[in-house]
């Protein structure tokens, strides 16, 4: 499974990367450094096809994601007897409940990567920076998102505007693919080294 969520991942950063070149040859075009026969018509297309394409990998890699976090803080459950105070459904619930998504989640993952360390004595485990910048840098792209959806909503439409904040919060979205594969890549290896566990199964 982790397998398959870090290949969803990469996949996911590797369209916003391409997104984040196609956004800035848009600006290009908008102030008009592009050349009188840019064929901006075609260009636009592009961009809603990368859209879609952007959307629907999203998806699939948080299905994934998803379904990889229920299996480790399963796994971490079982190591600790059931002692953990977010069960594995509740793990990827929080994702979906407001105010409790802003840092739920990120205590979830963090109980289950102690566990997978010290199951006995897994509180006195000291939290790594690695989770705490993926965290970080999740909420960053939160609030970019919402201040877009923000100012949006207050007239600022223009396709220079949009374009700009697109190659932000792509950008931003990069940074958590990175840290959220190093986060799934480092915890599935603790797990599979002290746990007879197919995490990657």
């Amino acid at each position: 499974m982790a397998g398959f969520v870090i290949a969803a991942t990469w996949t996911f950063c590797a369209m916003k990367l391409f997104l984040i070149g196609v956004m800035a040859i848009n600006l290009v075009a908008l102030v008009g450094w592009a050349p009188e026969t840019f064929p901006y018509a075609t260009f636009q297309e592009v961009v809603g096809l990368l859209a879609l394409g952007n959307l629907t990998v999203q998806f699939v890699a948080g299905v994934l994601s998803l379904i990889w976090i229920y299996r480790v803080s399963k796994n971490a459950q079982r190591r600790t007897g059931h002692s953990l105070p977010i069960s594995p459904g509740w793990a990827v619930g929080w994702y979906f409940i407001p105010i409790g998504a802003l840092w739920k989640p990120f205590e979830a993952i963090e109980q289950t990567w102690k566990a997978s360390i010290a199951p006995l004595a897994w509180r006195a485990v000291p939290t790594p920076s690695l989770l705490r910048w993926w965290w970080g840098v999740w909420l960053a792209g939160g609030v970019a998102g919402g201040l877009f959806g923000f100012l949006g909503q207050m007239g600022m439409k223009s396709q220079i505007f949009t374009s700009s904040m697109l190659i932000v919060i792509s950008a931003i979205v990069v940074g958590q693919c990175v840290l959220f594969n190093r986060v799934v890549r480092r915890l599935t290896d603790l797990q599979t080294s002290t746990i007879d566990v197919g995490v990657f199964d």
